[in-house]
């Protein structure tokens, strides 16, 4: 439980309920804890600028919780 960063479950779809509907993200959960660098890779749609962006608050997950230094900062705005 409980890193520096935790996402828990997240979710996130591009173009839900139409033809070309996309899940991005589907149950990503990690814990980074304070001191750990950490390095994402993935091919061009993988998801890995729409998770760093769910962390900044820029996209908004469907389901699923982002916590910062114990904060729920998952219906933040960018600017909090």
């Amino acid at each position: 439980q409980g890193g520096m960063v935790t996402a828990q479950n997240l979710y996130v779809t591009f173009n839900r309920g139409t033809p070309i509907e996309n899940p991005v993200l589907r149950g990503l959960s990690l814990s980074i804890d304070k001191g750990e660098f950490v390095t994402v890779i993935g091919s061009n749609g993988a998801g890995k600028s729409t998770f760093l962006n769910a962390l900044t608050g820029e996209q908004r997950v469907d389901f699923g919780k982002i916590v910062i230094d114990g904060q729920d900062v998952t219906r933040m705005p960018t600017h909090r």
